[in-house]
């Protein structure tokens, strides 16, 4: 019943625990077997961490003012990024630029607190004091509100809108293993030569599949290694140059006044600020694009930071910060691979430069690249195109759901939406 929700303050339904950070000085802190979180390991739009870069001993976590998260707690950054939020799948301690946040087990889930929060997110921005760094203090927990229902109804919330978000880190977790198996497929074909070392060593015969190898291949790779100016590499293959073998757009910035975030025109990327996994998000777009990069383009980062790496999603306009790249022949997944595998490379132009780093159009078609004969770029796109295809699958159904989300969100936690009706609604979209 809609009557039994209250209306509260934050603060007085969940407990607020401070992090802290060990002294980097005394090494004895450093290096255990306890996560220790920051900013950085959470800020991912994802709702779960587990896993964060640093670690403390039981020493460091004793010591000093961090705090021990349990699993399923919420961490939140406070300072800086603002706003950032996730639930611990493990526990793990954290630094004094975020808080954790403990249910109150007699009248809160901590699934549907979460939710809260994701909901308050943009008020408690609004409400952070200002300073060097927008800030979120214990105060601030005081004066958001929340509606709050009986804890069988919280649960139910929390469910619905949980369905989607496991179905969406399913998803996460499955692109991952398609990009590390395309990866893994590029490397052994194209860089370590693993099919040829095969023949040579009598491991692949003819009339035989070995993995990621079907028998119809078989003809396509030499038995042979052949000196060259980069040691050896298949017979019949060269060193070459990118600009041989790729098409290669350097991105030019439109005047100013052509930038909207309304959807106006193009989405538009300067740099590599809107990448992502795979592809960059939609922020700003462009009514005026002078350079385009296409559909599954590989898009670069060409000024600082130089080097990395995403897809175009869609048709979008490319400011002097990106470079769009596309093999001769339109192979996507064969391009996409091949740029990783060069980020090395590129990622030395990152030092150069008078003010910052920048690769130019004629160093980057410059750089070296070991060339396969064209009749392999066809055969291993036939393969790493099929994960490449389902990781775009996934992450399109992922859009999709948190759309859903975020549109059940509020309309669930206020009680405009009832747990049955919606129910009913996620069942027929998933």
């Amino acid at each position: 019943m809609k009557s039994e929700w209250k209306t509260v303050f934050l603060a007085d339904v969940i407990k607020i625990i401070s992090g802290g950070t060990p002294k980097t000085s005394i090494k004895e802190y450093w290096n255990g077997d306890i996560p220790w979180l920051s900013i950085a390991d959470f800020n991912t739009k994802y709702r779960w961490v587990s896993y964060a870069d640093k670690s403390i001993t039981e020493r460091g976590l004793i010591e000093s003012s961090t705090a021990l998260l349990n699993e399923g707690d919420v961490i939140i950054s406070a300072r800086g990024t603002v706003g950032a939020l996730a639930q611990l799948s493990v526990p793990m301690a954290f630094n004094q630029s975020c808080y954790g946040i403990r249910e109150k087990p007699e009248i809160t889930c901590i699934d549907y607190i979460y939710y809260c929060l994701h909901k308050t997110i943009a008020e408690m921005k609004q409400k952070a004091h200002g300073g060097v760094f927008s800030t979120i203090t214990r105060n601030t927990f005081k004066i958001i509100e929340i509606s709050l229902p009986p804890l069988a109804e919280q649960r139910a919330i929390a469910h619905i809108l949980g369905t989607l978000d496991d179905k969406i880190e399913l998803n996460r977790k499955q692109n991952e293993t398609l990009e590390e198996m395309a990866r893994a497929l590029f490397k052994a074909w194209f860089i370590d030569f693993e099919p040829v070392r095969a023949k040579i060593e009598g491991r692949w015969k003819r009339g035989q599949s070995l993995p990621g190898l079907p028998t119809h291949l078989y003809d396509l790779f030499p038995s042979r290694l052949v000196e060259s100016e980069l040691g050896e590499i298949p017979e019949g293959w060269e060193v070459d140059r990118v600009g041989s073998h790729f098409n290669l757009t350097m991105g030019q910035s439109p005047p100013g006044d052509t930038y909207n975030d309304i959807g106006d025109g193009l989405p538009f990327f300067q740099g590599r600020t809107d990448f992502g996994f795979r592809y960059p998000k939609n922020r700003i777009y462009c009514t005026a694009p002078t350079r385009i990069a296409n559909m599954e383009d590989t898009l670069v980062s060409v000024r600082a930071p130089v080097g990395d790496i995403n897809l175009a999603w869609e048709r979008c306009c490319i400011g002097r910060g990106v470079a769009a790249i596309r093999h001769n022949f339109g192979a996507r997944s064969f391009t996409y691979h091949a740029m990783r595998s060069l980020q090395p490379e590129i990622n030395q132009y990152e030092h150069t430069g008078t003010v910052f780093g920048s690769i130019n159009r004629k160093q980057f078609q410059e750089l070296i690249f070991i060339a396969p004969p064209e009749n392999l770029v066809p055969a291993f796109e036939s393969i790493a195109g099929i994960f490449d295809d389902k990781v775009r699958n996934n992450l399109a159904q992922s859009r999709t759901l948190a759309e859903l989300r975020d549109t059940l969100l509020p309309k669930l936690i206020s009680g405009e939406l009832r747990v049955k009706d919606a129910e009913r609604f996620v069942s027929g979209k998933m």
